[in-house]
């Protein structure tokens, strides 16, 4: 009865009714990041499942694209001091709050010493890995998220790096600080399943978080004693 789910691009998302239960407009189909997930809403049904799909190389590029263009306010081009090559101290930082190297395209600025996150290819985030005043450092002023693809559910935490550390458990959505902006509403609606994870500091943002997702999709907030990245596991609890 599953076998024709819809053939959606990367990103995509769409609700229908259940071709089990018959349920009006409550199972929903998505692709994320080349993994096809679908599940009804109706209580007594609760089918759901996912597919790995072919992934495509362009799916941060399809996924930035359209805020990339609307919300940049000048063009953004990697500096030349920015190098793949990345020094024994990031390697460190790195292993610390559990970002995978092997997994995660990070570059070494050299310049400023920061290790750098790139957002697509229209801006990036750095962080320090000296003695800074400001630890983190945007480097565009697009507004946008850094995301870690890995399916169904999505983790909304914090930082690039704690993005990265949940990233092992579903997708990482780095809010890169705790307000939900306009931009950042628009494309985390399109994700069927919402896990905001902030600090119990933040929980009155994080419940405000909620509230405005719960209008376009399931949300659920997990109020944190411990950063994400230093214990990634406690998203799941």
């Amino acid at each position: 009865m599953l076998e024709n789910l819809p053939d959606l691009d990367e990103g995509e998302h769409v609700r229908t009714h259940c071709p089990v239960c018959g349920g009006v407009n409550t199972f929903t189909v998505s692709n994320l990041a080349g993994r096809i997930v679908y599940n009804c809403y109706k209580a007594g049904c609760g089918i759901k499942g996912k597919r790995n799909v072919l992934v495509s190389s362009n799916f941060l590029k399809t996924t930035y694209q359209t805020s990339c263009s609307s919300g940049a306010k000048r063009s953004f081009v990697f500096p030349d001091h920015w190098s793949v090559y990345l020094p024994p101290k990031m390697i460190r930082y790195a292993e610390k709050n559990k970002v995978d190297i092997n997994k995660i395209q990070l570059y070494h600025d050299v310049k400023l010493n920061r290790a750098v996150f790139p957002i697509g290819t229209c801006d990036a985030v750095g962080r320090s890995l000296g003695k800074s005043r400001n630890k983190w450092h945007r480097y565009a002023s697009t507004g946008l998220p850094f995301i870690v693809p890995n399916g169904d559910p999505v983790y909304v935490v914090e930082d690039a790096a704690s993005a990265c550390a949940v990233s092992k458990y579903g997708t990482g959505f780095a809010l890169l600080g705790t307000n939900l902006s306009e931009i950042l509403l628009d494309i985390l609606k399109k994700y069927p399943h919402i896990i905001v994870c902030l600090d119990r500091d933040a929980s009155a943002k994080a419940i405000q978080m909620k509230l405005k997702l719960s209008q376009f999709t399931k949300t659920e907030v997990r109020l944190l004693d411990v950063d994400p990245k230093e214990n990634p596991e406690g998203v799941l609890e």
